[in-house]
């Protein structure tokens, strides 16, 4: 019985994970799929501001790099203008601190 219950909260916990990594790794029409590597360093939060060319993520100002990927959850490119605050994102930075890919889901 206890190996059972172990079992589904095993299944359980792999299904939400990949639900969160699927619109990530999941590569567009004619897209590249993110590497692993890539995926493990994106930071989670959420939009409190849009500017022209950053945005405030948790009480944090990024600034997006002027060819950053912004897609929506569907994986459609969204320009940052169109970003709706309150909206939970997933981004990377460069290097240099800037966001270069984001994936942001519109709140419910």
């Amino acid at each position: 019985m206890m190996n059972r219950a172990r079992l589904r909260k095993g299944c359980v916990i792999a299904a939400f994970v990949l639900g969160i990594a699927s619109p990530i790794v999941t590569p567009s029409a004619g897209g590249e799929p993110i590497p692993v590597a890539k995926l493990a360093t994106f930071k989670m939060g959420t939009v409190d501001a849009v500017y022209t060319s950053s945005i405030r993520i948790s009480g944090t100002d990024y600034r997006v790099q002027s060819d950053a990927k912004i897609m929506d959850h569907k994986e459609n490119e969204v320009p940052l203008e169109e970003v709706f605050l309150r909206s939970e994102a997933k981004f990377h930075l460069n290097k240099m601190g800037e966001i270069d890919l984001m994936v942001v889901m519109r709140p419910q």
